[in-house]
């Protein structure tokens, strides 16, 4: 299975907020098809950044992460900057239009006014919009996000909706992404870096297509065997692996969002809110 590191190779565009002021008016970063917003200023307003190659993002912190921690989006994307986290997506060399996107919408939500909308095209080599938390993980906690998929698609290859990387060198360790069976039906599984294998998820649980859906991955870490990981969908724990090592790293990433590579259709959105890390289910 090819996996392939966050921005190799492209460059990327990356925000602190989710607005930016331009000639004295706040402007707020959605697209001409998504609905009209009404929100108000936010504290966390930035400048757009761009960098290119290597890493994209905030400059790493090794503070600890602390929690429990949780946004809504209700202040936009200010609930990751105000944490020394991001968000960020791909940048086309050549053509603007075929850029990633990450924006406000006011529907779908799953609560309050506002979710994410992670918009990616994964023809090519594929693409990628995601928000990212980093810093010393927690010894153990639940990393929980809700996500809305709007459409099936006919073919899948590396759907990844949570990535953790560790380690100043940013070597992955876990992946919760989504496959496609023959069927059509979308189902979830974990990859583990660590050990180069693919985890099944156990049980008949489904992704759907065109509701929301909670994704909850619990992360014990330590380096010797005895570390733990789990995956709950919807409340239901699908995957358990225990003593096992689990993050090799002092410090390290969470992604939520999209990346894929390989869909069709090849223009892929997926919803986020609630996001959060806790120390209980």
């Amino acid at each position: 299975m090819t996996r392939w590191s966050p921005v190799e190779g492209r460059a990327a565009r990356y925000l602190a907020g989710s607005a930016l002021f331009s000639g004295g008016a706040l402007v707020f970063l959605t697209s001409a098809c998504e609905p009209d917003l009404e929100v108000g200023d936010w504290a966390c307003v930035r400048a757009p950044m761009e960098q290119a190659g290597g890493e994209a993002g905030a400059p790493a912190t090794h503070e600890a992460i602390a929690v429990p921690w949780s946004t809504s989006f209700e202040d936009g994307f200010c609930g990751y900057s105000d944490a020394h986290g991001y968000c960020y997506a791909d940048v086309s060399t050549n053509d603007s239009s075929a850029d990633a996107q990450y924006r406000l919408t006011s529907s779908p939500t799953h609560s309050g006014r506002l979710a994410a909308t992670f918009r990616i095209d994964t023809s090519g080599d594929g693409q990628q919009s995601r928000c990212v938390r980093q810093g010393i993980l927690p010894n153990e906690a639940y990393y929980g996000a809700w996500f809305f998929v709007p459409a099936p698609v006919t073919s899948a290859s590396n759907w990844n909706l949570m990535h953790f990387r560790g380690g100043d060198d940013g070597h992955g360790l876990w992946d919760v992404s989504i496959d496609r069976a023959p069927s059509g039906a979308l189902s979830l599984f974990v990859y583990d870096f660590l050990r180069d294998t693919k985890r099944v998820r156990t049980g008949n649980l489904l992704v759907p297509i065109g509701s929301w859906f909670h994704l909850v991955f619990f992360l014990r870490r330590a380096a010797a065997d005895t570390g733990e990981i789990a995956l709950y969908q919807d409340g239901q724990r699908v995957l358990r692996l225990e003593n096992i090592a689990t993050d090799d790293s002092s410090w390290g990433q969470w992604y939520c969002g999209n990346l894929a590579r390989a869909l069709t259709p090849a223009d892929a959105t997926i919803y986020v809110d609630d996001v959060s890390i806790d120390t209980k289910l």
